[in-house]
């Protein structure tokens, strides 16, 4: 069985979303020349504050997260082969890098950085709108990664049970990816050599300015070459995902209505604790199914679903989400701008939810409608004319103004973007 590798060659450098949906989403791993949503000189700042807490060693459960891998092994405290301040660019920094690593090959990966610079989260989210715009919205979070390697072969993603498409753009270097479908099972030992050609497994080669795709059947090897720097998106498409994200939903859910006890639940023993006892496993287990049944038929899950979708689309998949900027004086003379996407969404009588880059509140549905008319869709107005065209008290208005400037929803002329 061989499996194909379509290139497609369109004629500038951005990607007609509707054309890969149609030719390549969920069928055929692809290459595309494609304009990054950032240079290195960006990235590397980015890597830069991502790694700070990690130079004294491993740190658990938190984003981003840092790993460095050597040879054959991961350092645990990887320390100064991190960057930091005084590489002032990115070569300087793998000029570094080289010298002390004395020729072995390596693999810097970062996960979820985006949240720590919201021009690139944002480039990131408005490059791949298009393609949600054409196959659909994801349900699920997408994961983020800056991976810069050197010389190294990593074979992760052909050991674990793909459930990610992935779409990668290399912005320095060369990346070799061997793709085979998921129901040929484990690789061969030869997988990792890219110039053994295997029955049912063929090579993605991708440079500088290109875009690498396959979807989430297959399974992969990646080898960096010299000085190699991606940015992957790792894109949520088994179907089993959902289930696992709305069971751990109700665990929590359910974890909250018995007050959040952290201690670990013993069933009792002893007298008057036998199956059937009022005491006794049965009516435990009997009660947990009870509080799921609440959970279940309550409003409150529904409502929490609307929610968390409207945050997952404003934001197209990309979170954690950067925080909130700081806000700026407002006086009725200031002028504004509306410059983000704000999606809406019913949530009970007469309100609804506005989502913005992620973040949700709610406003009365009527005025969220002369809000949003006030606005003019991107043209610049003064605040007074907004608190005149929505009717409403001045510092009603400031203090609305206020939430969707520190959002990002609007921005005021006079200052630069932040």
């Amino acid at each position: 069985m061989t499996t194909l590798i379509h290139e497609a060659r369109q004629a500038s450098d951005d990607i007609d979303w509707e054309q890969f949906a149609r030719r390549y989403w969920g069928r055929e791993p692809a290459r595309l020349r494609a304009r990054p949503p950032a240079g290195l000189d960006r990235i590397h700042a980015l890597i830069v504050r991502s790694c700070a807490p990690f130079r004294a060693g491993t740190r658990f459960w938190v984003m981003p997260d840092v790993r460095f891998l050597l040879g054959d092994g991961w350092l645990r405290a990887p320390g100064a082969r991190l960057p930091d301040l005084a590489d002032r660019t990115l070569d300087d920094y793998l000029d570094r890098l080289d010298a002390d690593v004395s020729g072995q090959g390596y693999l810097l990966t970062v996960r979820q950085p985006l949240l720590l610079d919201f021009v690139l989260w944002s480039a990131v989210r408005e490059a791949i709108s298009g393609l949600w715009r054409a196959v659909g919205w994801p349900n699920l979070p997408v994961l983020a990664e800056v991976l810069i390697g050197d010389r190294f072969t990593q074979h992760v993603g052909a050991a674990e049970t793909p459930t990610h498409a992935a779409l990668t753009w290399v912005l320095r270097g060369r990346m070799d990816v061997r793709l085979w479908d998921e129901r040929q099972g484990p690789p061969p030992a030869e997988i990792a050599d890219p110039d053994h050609d295997l029955d049912g497994v063929r090579t993605l080669s991708a440079t500088a300015g290109e875009l690498l795709y396959w979807p989430a059947d297959r399974r992969h090897v990646d080898t960096y070459r010299e000085r190699c720097v991606a940015l992957r998106l790792r894109i949520p498409v088994d179907r089993r995902l959902p289930f696992t994200a709305l069971r751990d939903l109700l665990a929590d859910l359910v974890h909250g209505r018995q007050g959040n006890d952290e201690s670990v639940p013993y069933f009792p023993v002893g007298p008057g604790t036998g199956i059937d006892d009022p005491d006794g496993v049965l009516p435990h287990l009997t009660a947990l199914g009870d509080e799921l049944r609440a959970v279940v038929d309550g409003d409150g899950l529904r409502r929490l679903l609307r929610v968390r979708w409207a945050a997952l689309r404003s934001a197209a998949g990309l979170e954690p989400i950067p925080v909130p900027r700081e806000g700026v004086p407002m006086t009725g003379e200031t002028r504004v701008r509306r410059s983000g996407e704000i999606v809406r969404m019913p949530d009970g009588p007469g309100h609804e939810v506005w989502a913005i880059n992620g973040n949700v509140f709610t406003l009365p549905g009527a005025a969220g409608d002369r809000v949003l008319a006030a606005l003019r869709d991107g043209e610049e107005t003064t605040v007074a004319e907004v608190c005149h065209a929505i009717g409403a008290g001045d510092r009603s208005v400031l203090a609305l103004l206020d939430r969707l400037y520190r959002l990002r929803g609007i921005d005021v002329v006079e200052e630069p973007v932040r």
